[in-house]
This record gives C-alpha cells, sequence and structure tokens, in this order.
C-alpha cells in the first residue's frame, strides 16, 4: 500500500467539471495500491452513495468529502475542502450543501465562510493553496491569507492543513510562499492534485464535457489556462516527485481520521401519532380488523372465514417486517386526500393485491374477487420493501403533498431528485456542437442509432454496417463518435422525480442533502431513487394522473343533471359499455385509445371486466409479438379450443382461457403442481424475468422435485416449466392490470351514458395542447354529439355541457387566449350579454387579454353572435385601442365612471370582406386545426369531378389523385432507411399513405402538417387488421405530391361555365371585361352551358378561343360573376 491517498477527485456527478464515474475512481485507487480515497465533488453529494458502495465493495475506505465554493465576508471568492470524521459532520456537510443551492446566485453556487467556521466539529478541513483568494493575495496582500488562516485555524482545532497542488516539477511561487507560511503557522501540509478525469489522455474529453455545460466551444475550452492536462489521478509515485514526504504522509493521516458508515441496511419511517399510547402494530391490527367487518356488514355474501385469514396472514407478515407504520402513514394521507375531495386512483403496482390496504382504503379493489396476490406486494420470503404508487388527480397532486409536508415537519419531507445523463444520441448531437461542426451532420450520426430506449452508443456501433463504415470512411465522424463514447453516462443536468417522496424521522440532511430544482422552484433529494432508499429512507409515490382529473369533472358535470349519480355504484358488467368497447369508439378511454390497442379490442370483443384486465396486460410488445395474445383472442372466441397443460392448471388458468397472462398465473401455478409456498413462487417468478441460466436451472430442479412429490411424472413437469419460463417473462402484473382496468371500466362508463360530459372533461383536460383537441373534436361526431362553436356571450373557459346536452367549445382552449381574460370576460357577462363589439371593449378592459387574444377570437368566430366575422378581424384592434384609451382614463380618475357606451371612441373602421377559404385559414390559426368544415369541402366544387373522395376509393393498379389535408406525419428510421408515414383526410374520411424516402427528400416542403395537397398513389387493402376480417380498410402508395393550383391542370381536362340568362345580364352590363380577363393560354378548355331556367331550355358551346387557368383566385371571381356551384370541372 503506499503512503499516499488522493484527498481532491471529482467525478461527472460535480455536472460542471469532472469526468470520472463512481466505479472507474475506486477501481483506479485499487490499481495503484491505495487503501482509501475520497470523494469532493463540487457543492454536492450527487455520487457519494454510488462511490461509496463501490468502494465498500472493493475493500477501499470511502472518504466522503466536498468542495465547496465560498464567499467571504468581504466578498471574496475562495472554496474550501472539508471531510466528514463522523456520521455527524456528514449531516453536517448535507446541510452545507444545501445551503449552497439555496445561496446561488446567476447559477453560481457558494456558502458564507462564517456558516463553516460557526460549525466546525466533526469536520476536516482543507485550505488549498491553489484558491482563488489565497493566489491573489500572498503576493500583495499577505496579511489576508495570514488572516484566513488564523480564523480557520482557532476552530478546527487540529483539524485544519492547507493543501499544496502542483502541475510542474515544483511549487510555484504563490504555493511556495502558501506553503511556508503553513509551517511557520503549525498548520500541516498535505499534497493535493485536484483530479479531474483518471488518465493524462481524458483531458480533452473532460474539456468537451465543461463546453457542453457551457455551451461552448471545445477549442476555446481546450485553452483554458484553468484546467491543467496534469489533473489526472496520478501514482504515489508520480506524486512524491513533486510534493515532500510530510505533505503525502498527511493524506493518509486524514484517510484515518475520517471513519464512517452511510446506510446500515435498516430503514427509517417518521413517527405515526397514534393515540393512548398504542403501539403500531396494535393499531394497525386494531383498525384493520374494524374495516373488514364493515366490509362484511355492507357485502354479507363474502366468505368471511377466508378473508379473516387473509388479513390475519398479511397483517404477520407486515409486522414482522416492521412496516406498520408505513401503511398507516399511506393510509393518513389518502384518507385526508378523499376527505378533501381529492379524487384517488384505485391503487396501481402490486400494492392492489393487499387486503390490508383495501380495507383501509389505500386501493379500491378487492384482491380475493380479483385473485390478485400479497405476496406479489410483499414477499415474507426475502428483504422487500413496500411500494404503493398511489394517483391523485393532477390538480390535487401537490395539495396531498403539502399536507404531508406540514404533518411531518418541511424538514423532513422532501420530493426525490433526478439526474439527466448524456445519452447516445443526445451526445452526439453534444459533441457535434461543440466541435464547430453543422447541426445536420451531427442530426444525420444521431438518426442512425436506433430509438431503443437505453441504448448505448458501442451498441449501437456493433448493430450496425452503416455506422460502422461512416466511422471508417469519414474522419470527422469518428472523431465526434470517439468523443462521445467518452462523454456518454455523464451527468448533465439534475431534476425532480415526478412523483418520488421521502419522508425522514427528523431532519432529512441526516440523510440526505438537497437541491433546488428551477424548473418547480422547490427543493429535492440530491440522491437518486436508489441511494435515498440505499441510505435508509422508504420512498412514497404521489403520481399525478389526469385521468383522474377527467373522471372528476365529468362526475361533477354529470351531477348537475343527475344528482343522485354515484360512481362508485356503477354496475361493471354493463354490456352498452362492452358494445361501445368493441365498435372501438375508445378515444379518450383510459389506457384503451391507441390505435394498435382499439385493433386489439375489435379482435377480442370483451365481455367483461376479466377481459378488460387482460387487454391492459396483452397490450404490449412481449404478448403482442409472442402470439399470447393471438391465444387468448381466438381460445375466448372459440376459434381455438381450450387445454391446459395438466388437469390442476384449470383453476389457475381458467380465467384467460389456458393462457399464462399474468405473473400472479406462475406463482399459483408453482404452488398448485410443486407445493412452493407463495413466497418461495415470486421469488421463481423473479428468476424467470431475470432469464439468468445458473439460477434458472436450480429452480427448474426445484419445480421438478415438487412436481413428482405430487404424482406428476418428471417429462411432464419439465414440459410444463418450459412452457411457464417460455411466457413468464412476459407476464403482466395482475395487480397493476386490474387497477388500470377499473380506471378504463369508469371513463368507458361515462362515455357509455354520458359521452356529452365525458368527451367535455377530455377536452377541458387537454385545452392547454390545442394539438390534442381535434380527434376528440372529431370523436363527438362518431358519438352523435354537437359540439357548438365559440360564443363571447355562451362559452365559457373550459368546455361546458348546455341545457341541450350541446358542448359549448372553451374559449381558453383558442391559441393566445389565456384562463384569466375568459374568467374577466364572464364576470362582466353576468350582467347581460354584450350586444356589440362597443359594449363589449366598453365593459371589458380589453388590455387584459392583448390584441392577439381579441384576433384569435375574432377569426375563431366568437364574436359571431354580435357582429359579421369581417367587422370582427377587421376592426378588433380598433376596439383594443379604445377600450385601453378608456380604461386608462378611468385608472388615472381624469374622467367619472362612464355612463354610456358613447363615451368610446373608436377609430375610423375599414372592413375587409375574406372569402371563405380565407376564413377557414384563420380558423386554423385559432382553433390549431380545422373546426368548422374540412377545408377540401370547400375545394371540392374547384376539382375534378371524377376525383373520388376518401370514401368511395377501391383498390385498384392504376395511379389515383387525392385531394388530402395532411393531419400527421411520422417519420421512422431504422438506421440509414428512412420510413414516411402520414395520416390524411378529406371531407368523408381518413386513410394513411406510406411515402418512398426518395418522394420525401425530394419534395419535403410539401410534407407538412395541416397543409392540403393533392396527392397521387396506388391504393391498396391495408391487412394489418387482416385477422378482423369486417373490418380490411385501405391504404395508399404515395408515387408524387403537388400543390392543389399546380395538380388542377394534371387531372381536369376541361371546365364547364352554366351561364343562366341573370348572368348573362351581368356580364352585358359591364362584368364581361372582368370574365375576359380570365383568358389564359395555359389553362383548360372552357364549354358554356346557357340556361333558361324559366323556359327549361339549355344549350352548351365548346369556345375554341378562350381558356381558363386553374388558381384558387379564379374560382373566386367565378363567384362573383356567375355565382358559386355554377361551374364543374372535368
Amino acid at each position: 500500500m503506499s503512503n499516499f491517498v488522493h484527498l481532491q477527485v471529482k467525478s461527472h456527478f460535480s455536472i460542471s467539471s469532472g469526468l470520472p464515474n463512481p466505479k472507474s475512481i475506486i477501481e483506479t485507487a485499487k490499481h495503484n495500491g491505495m487503501h482509501a480515497v475520497a470523494l469532493t465533488d463540487k457543492n454536492g453529494f450527487f455520487g457519494l452513495v454510488k462511490f461509496y458502495r463501490h468502494a465498500i465493495n472493493s475493500g477501499i475506505k470511502p472518504i466522503c468529502g466536498i468542495d465547496l465554493d465560498l464567499k467571504g465576508n468581504d466578498g471574496e471568492k475562495s472554496n474550501v475542502l472539508l471531510y466528514a470524521k463522523n456520521k455527524k459532520g456528514l449531516e453536517k456537510l448535507f446541510a452545507l450543501s444545501t445551503e449552497s443551492f439555496l445561496m446561488s446566485e446567476k447559477g453560481e453556487k457558494y456558502i458564507l465562510e462564517s456558516t463553516i467556521i460557526s460549525n466546525p466539529n466533526d469536520l476536516v478541513c482543507i485550505l488549498p493553496a491553489d484558491s482563488e483568494d489565497f493566489q491573489r493575495n500572498i503576493i500583495n496582500k499577505p496579511v489576508y491569507v495570514e488572516e484566513k488562516m488564523d480564523r480557520f485555524s482557532s476552530v478546527f482545532n487540529g483539524n485544519l492543513f492547507v493543501g499544496a497542488s502542483c502541475y510542474q516539477k515544483d511549487y510555484s511561487n504563490t504555493t511556495g510562499f502558501i506553503a511556508e507560511l503553513a509551517d511557520k503557522k503549525s498548520i500541516p501540509l498535505v499534497a493535493l492534485n485536484d483530479v479531474l478525469f483518471i488518465s493524462k489522455d481524458d483531458h480533452l474529453a473532460h474539456q468537451a464535457k465543461v463546453a457542453i455545460n457551457n455551451s461552448s466551444l471545445l477549442k476555446d475550452e481546450v485553452e483554458n489556462s484553468n484546467v491543467s492536462t496534469e489533473q489526472y489521478f496520478k501514482t504515489f509515485d508520480e506524486m512524491k516527485q513533486i510534493h515532500p514526504a510530510h505533505a503525502l504522509d498527511n493524506t493518509t493521516t486524514i484517510a484515518k481520521m475520517c471513519n464512517l458508515e452511510v446506510g446500515e441496511g435498516d430503514y427509517y419511517l417518521p413517527s405515526y401519532e397514534v393515540e393512548n399510547s398504542e403501539s403500531l402494530e396494535n393499531h394497525l391490527k386494531k383498525t384493520a380488523l374494524e374495516k373488514l367487518q364493515i366490509y362484511f356488514k355492507n357485502n354479507p355474501d363474502l366468505d368471511q372465514k377466508l378473508y379473516t385469514e387473509r388479513l390475519g396472514k398479511e397483517l404477520e407478515i407486515i409486522i414482522d417486517k416492521g412496516y406498520p407504520g408505513y401503511f398507516l402513514i399511506v393510509m393518513d394521507f389518502v384518507r385526508w386526500a378523499k376527505d378533501q375531495q381529492i379524487p384517488v386512483g384505485p391503487g396501481r403496482g402490486s400494492g392492489a393485491g393487499s387486503l390490508v390496504a383495501f380495507v383501509l382504503s389505500i386501493t379500491s379493489l378487492d384482491p380475493l374477487k380479483n385473485g390478485l396476490l400479497f405476496e406479489r406486494f410483499l414477499n415474507p420470503e426475502r428483504p422487500s420493501l413496500p411500494d404503493f404508487d398511489i394517483d391523485f388527480c393532477i390538480e390535487g397532486r401537490d395539495k396531498v403533498i403539502e399536507y404531508v409536508q406540514k404533518k411531518y415537519g418541511e424538514k423532513s419531507v422532501a420530493q426525490i431528485g433526478t439526474l439527466g445523463t448524456m445519452a447516445a444520441r443526445g451526445v452526439t448531437r453534444d459533441v457535434t456542437r461543440i466541435l464547430g461542426k453543422p447541426y445536420g451532420f451531427g442530426d444525420m450520426i444521431a438518426k442512425m442509432i436506433p430509438l431503443t430506449p437505453g441504448i448505448k452508443l458501442q451498441e449501437a456501433i456493433d448493430d450496425s454496417d452503416e455506422l460502422k463504415a461512416l466511422i471508417k470512411e469519414n474522419d470527422e465522424a469518428a472523431e465526434v463518435i470517439d468523443l462521445a463514447l467518452k462523454l456518454e453516462g455523464c451527468a448533465r443536468s439534475i431534476g425532480k422525480h415526478a412523483a418520488g417522496v421521502v419522508i425522514a424521522p427528523d431532519d432529512i440532511h441526516e440523510f440526505t442533502p438537497l437541491h433546488f430544482d428551477s424548473e418547480t422552484n422547490s427543493m429535492a433529494t440530491q440522491l437518486d431513487m436508489y441511494d435515498v432508499e440505499d441510505v435508509g429512507l422508504v420512498k412514497f409515490d404521489f403520481l399525478g394522473l389526469r385521468t383522474l382529473t377527467v373522471i372528476n369533472n365529468a362526475v361533477k358535470s354529470v351531477e348537475k343533471i343527475d344528482p343522485h349519480f354515484k360512481l362508485k355504484s356503477i354496475s361493471f358488467d354493463d354490456p352498452k359499455v362492452f358494445d361501445l368497447l368493441s365498435s372501438g369508439k375508445t378515444k379518450g378511454i383510459f389506457q384503451l385509445e391507441s390505435s394498435g390497442m382499439i385493433d386489439l379490442i375489435k379482435r377480442m370483443k370483451p365481455e367483461n371486466f376479466s377481459d378488460i384486465v387482460a387487454l391492459v396486460a396483452l397490450y404490449r410488445p412481449g404478448p403482442l409479438n409472442s402470439g399470447m395474445a393471438d391465444d387468448y383472442i381466438n381460445r375466448k372466441n372459440g376459434r381455438d379450443s381450450i387445454s391446459y397443460q395438466h388437469p390442476s392448471l384449470k383453476k389457475v388458468l381458467n380465467e384467460t382461457y389456458g393462457v399464462f397472462v399474468y405473473q400472479e398465473q406462475v406463482m399459483e401455478a408453482a404452488q398448485v403442481l410443486a407445493s412452493y409456498s407463495l413466497g418461495d413462487a415470486d421469488n421463481l417468478r423473479r428468476a424467470m424475468g431475470k432469464k439468468k441460466a445458473d439460477v434458472m436451472e436450480e429452480e427448474k430442479g426445484s419445480f421438478v422435485s415438487g412436481c413428482k412429490n405430487n404424482d406428476i411424472p418428471e417429462r411432464k413437469a419439465i414440459e410444463i416449466f418450459d412452457n411457464i419460463e417460455k411466457f413468464a417473462g412476459y407476464g403482466f402484473n395482475k395487480s397493476h392490470s386490474a387497477a388500470y382496468a377499473l380506471i378504463a371500466y369508469q371513463t368507458a362508463y361515462l362515455k357509455t351514458h354520458y359521452p356529452s360530459h365525458f368527451i367535455a372533461s377530455v377536452l377541458s383536460s387537454e385545452q392547454d395542447k390545442t394539438d390534442k383537441l381535434e380527434p376528440h373534436v372529431k370523436d363527438c361526431s362518431l358519438m352523435g354529439i354537437d359540439i357548438l362553436p365559440p360564443d363571447i356571450n355562451n362559452s365559457f373557459s373550459n368546455f361546458v355541457v348546455n341545457s341541450q346536452n350541446q358542448i359549448e367549445y372553451g374559449l381558453a382552449a383558442l391559441k393566445d387566449v389565456g384562463t384569466k381574460f375568459v374568467e374577466e370576460v364572464c364576470l362582466q357577462r353576468q350582467s347581460g350579454p354584450f350586444k356589440n363589439l362597443m359594449d363589449f371593449a366598453s365593459r371589458v378592459d380589453l388590455r387584459k387579454g392583448g390584441i392577439r387574444a381579441l384576433q384569435s377570437l375574432a377569426k375563431s368566430g366568437a364574436f359571431d353572435g354580435i357582429c359579421e366575422r369581417d367587422l370582427a378581424i377587421s376592426s378588433i384592434r380598433n376596439y383594443l385601442e379604445a377600450s385601453e384609451q378608456k380604461f386608462k382614463s378611468k385608472e388615472s380618475g381624469v374622467m367619472e365612471m362612464f355612463d354610456s357606451n358613447e363615451d368610446l371612441k373608436v377609430a375610423k373602421l375599414e372592413i375587409t370582406n375574406f372569402s371563405d377559404s380565407e376564413k377557414l385559414k384563420m380558423e386554423l390559426e385559432s382553433f390549431g386545426f380545422y373546426f368548422s368544415q374540412h377545408p377540401i369541402s370547400l375545394l371540392r366544387p374547384t376539382l375534378s369531378s371524377r376525383l373520388k373522395p376518401i370514401n368511395r376509393l377501391n383498390t385498384t393498379n392504376s395511379e389515383k389523385f387525392l385531394p388530402v389535408l395532411i393531419n400527421h406525419k411520422r417519420v421512422v428510421r431504422k438506421g440509414s432507411n428512412i420510413f414516411v408515414f402520414l395520416e390524411v383526410s378529406d371531407e368523408t374520411g381518413v386513410i394513411d399513405v406510406s411515402v418512398p424516402n426518395e418522394l420525401y427528400e425530394e419534395k419535403r416542403n410539401e410534407f407538412k402538417e395541416n397543409k392540403v395537397v393533392m396527392i397521387k398513389g396506388t391504393v391498396s387493402a391495408d391487412d394489418y387488421r387482416r385477422e378482423n376480417l369486417e373490418d380490411v380498410g385501405i391504404k395508399v402508395r404515395a408515387t408524387d405530391i403537388m400543390s392543389i393550383d399546380s395538380s388542377r391542370a394534371l387531372v381536369t381536362s376541361y371546365i364547364r361555365l352554366i351561364l343562366p340568362m341573370s348572368s348573362l345580364k351581368t356580364l352585358a352590363n359591364g362584368s364581361f371585361k372582368q370574365f375576359e380577363e380570365l383568358n389564359s393560354p395555359n389553362g383548360v378548355d372552357v364549354m358554356l352551358e346557357f340556361k333558361d331556367i324559366e323556359k327549361n331550355l339549355s344549350t352548351e358551346i365548346k369556345v375554341d378561343s378562350f381558356r381558363i387557368s386553374l388558381e384558387d383566385s379564379t374560382f373566386e371571381k367565378l363567384n362573383k360573376l356567375i355565382g358559386e356551384g355554377n361551374y364543374t370541372l372535368f
């Protein structure tokens, strides 16, 4: 072992600097013969637990420290190294780290020097000689350095050192002076190297990480003199060539002074207060039994003995593991939420398998009725923490967290932090940028990397011949990839977990420091969700589920027309609900609305709640690709016979037609066939999921042996085991499926019986995302529901259902229209409806909305009830200016309260008349989609009558022209291959279009969402749903795409103009010149049909010297000259 250990080492968890991961730090220390090593990340402890665990597992002593930025009373900036001598010392460091985040200014974190000096016990302190203030003052103002040393020396009492770093052959003059001064004051000198990377060659990669963090270029950071190429993990031999022996020896002295354990394997819960000094165990028992008796009273047909035995068994396990407090804490905040009318989910994850949780109202599913197992949640055979994932209405979740903070103390509660790391695709783009290369170059490389979650860059290279070839043939690409490989996995950002919360018994700094999350303006733990459990804290998940908000608002709306409606009392075997599901009208229904799920539902045709539970479990890649889903559907619908490998399995698999769908079925099969306990069966399930060969072989022996004891032949036992193993990896947690199936059924019930109220609630929940609204608006048509356009006198902020069961469009769902402004409009409207724009501008301070909101309202038609749309769009700015003038005068007190609208001075109005197509485009700007009508319906009269709409297309080998609106575009990249898919529509339906890559690259600008285009292509059968014979669709393969204007000449031979006698009179009275102006040599032939309606006579003439070009403007002129509908294209 060397007589030196590194005491200043940063990992990539320092974010702004430091490259190595904790594991490589430990491995390098061990390789270099060092018995200990310190981690001193900048201002934080994000990597502490991982560092500590790697060190202990490798036989290396971990020294827990921190490199803190300081600010003196005089404003001088510096840094200090602090180390925990013991557990109390670590708690102090945690508190100091938290304070540095709270004290941060403009992204720079620091701690006041006075804070450290006031509480130095249990800490070792090193004042680095290369600290900014020491280096600046030692020559010209040495007294500053002396005084600082004196201040720290007086309080640290033998625990103070001065650290010397050297990146040349000898100490610099300034470092030498500081070392001499420390010696004079009897402050020991200690050798440092401020390690930022493992090997010297990693300097470039480290500076690349700095450049990414600083949004700078690598060339600028490489030249930065603040980081030396010598800041690597040097060996003892390298350090002793630079530092005196006593400075090296002092590193081991400090190592001996620091002795602590991080997380001793115990778990800590906050104290749950119980009256009369009753124990938590007895209180949980008594409460659960009382609740069970109430459940028996409300359900007299239950097998009370079975329930009582199950409850007793669960309580025994819970108490034995020491978790009564956990159950009581969760029960308490769930009960509080329900008392506050905050909707709570039925329980997700394996927690729904607990009868104790059910009777305590933590979950909402009876686990015995639904075949859910407690051991899947809490296995008595192995150490396992309980983990309830509780869903709350998204609008009430934060209130529940606030309640917990107040109940257990804000110093004890925190949300769990997260760390964002550099993933394969992102890091290639980052490296491209810092190297100064074009964005498109990095994007090209990144898109060669599959979108597989968690894929590593090296894996992508190994699996892609294209990437290998690019690296070999393109030096610039090789440079990017080489650097990206070194940076992949490094921490890049800090954040907050969406749901996780920890509650400490006392001050949370006994377990973890906190950081400030700027996005949510709140504190979160520096340790991630795995590390907080490692140090002994138990995680509670407070999830926000939007669907609970949708259900809650829908129920409130229903209660206005049906006060006796109770969601808890709905029937779960309603045939109308299953008919709706089987029809595929599942938009907005929880978990069941994706196109793939709709296909699965139509094929399955669910008939009971169990089928919905199975749907949730089966709609995943494993079951779909393995044939599990097909087996279930075919057996359920009688196309295949139901069989079992052994008669005993019928009890286990009867519900799923002999197919292993759930993990619980694997456990029950092991229990029934091989006499496993459910705890051991859960271990078998876990082993099968992990697919470790050695473990599986051992489990196989146990399973076969157990089967033989039950008179099942060995060969049959092996056959059954192999079959279970095959499907166990795809099996899903039934508790989770059942809980989510419950929410799915509730939403389906509401949509079936109260569709307008349900869809209005769904629309309100999505109104901040206008791109999400269109499918639900279209769904109204499918469900036979009227959705009215926005109306300034009837609409509210959200979508509401009126007395005629129609949905009023929410004004705040329009682009640029804010909720507060709409609330002001509704407040003023209580005095009576607005009569006109003058009245509106006089009563509402339009400044609160602003011009963009007012224009959006005008374009949407919200003012159509009080004025013409042309007037509203043309004049709304004038009315804003007049309203602003009035309310400014009112505020200044220059004028008294206005008695009439005549006091409103509106500038002279110039009204523009907009065409229908222009108004429709304005609707698109306001709604984010076409609301009143499909744009193709407007264009249809200006297109050849031979162009078939989507609902009249048939499969054909010949090419067809389709005028369509592009709804959605999806670009899929697999290696170098690009696949482009469109969802397009016209006024009659929707169809999918596949686009060849060459066409997409050639005409990329035409492929934009919400663009009206002409697509040329072949129509074929869509056999994606080949199993569902009654729903075979069609699809298009595009061969060309073009604008509508440019396509008309291709699909039109001539235009027939119908000229009634009244039109001839108009033309003769001065309009003929305008008609002549339509003549264009590039146009199509013209047929004139003269019509005398009174005499029922007509004649047709071809005009040889007259041709008409087919632009949109042509049809606008024709509409004025001869009237709409008096022309047809062929």
